[in-house]
């Protein structure tokens, strides 16, 4: 439990760190292997919104997510420390 712990601890400071950091939609669909090359910025704005509302770019949830995963591993490998 104490391993599962760590790795969803770790897995929710890099979601944190990278949920705060402004990426572009281009290098995003770029990972996806969309080329926007041809697309307006305008456009690419809208695919980034559309995205973090819908998809799976929102990674502010996925913060919560690993941190309360984390917090439960670590609850249970205390109870059963303690018990």
């Amino acid at each position: 439990m104490l391993t599962a712990a760590a790795i969803s601890g770790y897995l929710a400071y890099d979601a944190a760190r990278l949920s705060t950091t402004d990426v572009p939609y281009a290098l995003t669909a770029k990972s996806w292997g969309e080329d926007v090359a041809h697309v307006p910025l305008a456009e690419q704005e809208e695919r980034k919104q559309y995205n973090a509302i819908r998809g799976i770019g929102d990674l502010s949830q996925s913060v919560w997510l690993f941190g309360i995963l984390c917090a439960g591993c670590l609850a249970c490998a205390g109870y059963s420390f303690y018990a």
